[in-house]
Formats: C-alpha cells, structure tokens, sequence
C-alpha cells in the first residue's frame, strides 16, 4: 500500500496538504471511504481512512497505529561531492537502508561546501516513503569538521581512511548494539591532521574494504555495513 506523509496530526485525525494531497486524491483516485497509511517520519505508521476532501487538504480518520522500533541508529558524517547528482543518488539509497542523520561535513581536501538542503529533504522523503520506512532522518547542513564531531554523541564512532595501511575491516570491528557514527572524508580523503583529531575525540580507524571507493559509495558502503546486524 501507499505511503503517505503528514506531521498535521490533531487527535485522531490527520491532515494531508500540498503535494500529499495532490498525490492521493488527484494522482491516486483515492475518495472518501478509502483506506490509506500515513507516516509521521518519527517511527508511527497510521491505518486511516478518509472522511473529507477540501481544497487545501484531505482529512483521515485514524483507524490503529503501530509505532516501529528503529533499527537504524546511525550517523553517517560526510562530505560533499562536487556532484550534486551523486549526492542526492546516495541519500536516496541510504534512507531506503535506514539511517538516522546525515551531517555534511567541510573537511581540508573539500572541494564543496554547500547543499541544496532542500532538495536533499524530499528527496530523503521520497525514499522513506518508498521503501515504507516510518524514520525520515535528519538532514544537517554544511559545517566544519571539528564542529561535526564535537556535536556527535555516538556511542560508537568510526573514521574511514585510505591514508593509513593494517586498519581493521569496518565489519569486523562494529557493534551491533547502541548508536554509531561514521566519518566518510572527500575525494582527497582526510588530511593527517583531521585524521589525528578524530583519534583524540575516540573515533577508531577503519578500513570499508580492498578497493577504493567513491565518497558517495563509500557512503552507501558504511551504512549498509553497520546496519548488518550479523
């Protein structure tokens, strides 16, 4: 079934508006009486039914709700690629896989140092709802290395380099348990200092495997790695 998204919830009614409301009455043929799922973004599926279609909004019934558990608490730090396309290609994947924010970081090999917040938002909307995920992650702006790390609270905390040989497999070093944050650097990697810095902060070095990677795969690659539960 469909997914919807709302955070227009009053009691036991939800509210869809704009391209929601769009999607489901005008794209989707949905009318009064239909049953529909809406999502809160924070983990709580709704079961609804529609009870009226005005011209701002479409207003639903809550019928049950079933709240999820995440299994998805990650942080994935990283730093943006001069393309925007990869960029979007990659939160798209690493929302449909589960995480729970992603900062963009401006580290000393930088080549970029702005997002299209914006876009990145509905594009992680868009993902969350596909793949019928009730967890929208948040989504942080640009912000200097050592600012993004002195914000973090992981329990868990991963850097991913190339500039080191003889570092432990990702893999084999995670936890399965408690929140994670990974460190993913630009093209140009991480600087040595950048990467001392994270040491001091208690992020422990890893490798993701025995080729090197794009940063946006990279991206993909870590998230994929830590929500392995095996």
């Amino acid at each position: 079934m469909q997914f919807f998204y709302s955070k227009n919830i009053v009691d036991k009614y939800i509210f869809l508006e704009n391209q929601e409301m769009k999607h489901c009455t005008n794209v989707l043929r949905k009318d009064i009486n239909d049953l529909v799922k809406v999502v809160d973004g924070k983990g709580t599926i709704y079961s609804c039914k529609i009870i009226e279609i005005n011209f701002d909004n479409c207003k639903l019934l809550i019928l049950n709700k079933n709240k999820k558990l995440s299994n998805s608490n990650i942080h994935l730090c990283i730093a943006p690629t001069k393309s925007h396309k990869r960029m979007e290609w990659m939160v798209e994947k690493v929302v449909e896989i589960g995480i729970n924010k992603i900062s963009f970081m401006i580290c000393d090999n930088s080549i970029r140092n702005s997002i299209n917040l914006k876009r990145l938002n509905k594009i992680a909307l868009s993902a969350m709802k596909q793949a019928q995920n009730a967890y929208l992650p948040e989504i942080n702006q640009c912000t200097i290395f050592k600012a993004v790390l002195e914000h973090d609270n992981s329990k868990q905390k991963y850097i991913a380099h190339l500039n080191r040989d003889q570092i432990s497999f990702l893999s084999k070093v995670k936890n399965t348990s408690s929140s994670k944050c990974i460190l993913i650097g630009p093209e140009g990697d991480f600087s040595k200092e950048e990467i001392n810095y994270s040491i001091d902060k208690k992020f422990i070095e890893v490798s993701l495997g025995k080729t090197r990677l794009r940063t946006e795969t990279a991206g993909i690659v870590s998230v994929t790695i830590l929500n392995n539960n095996e």
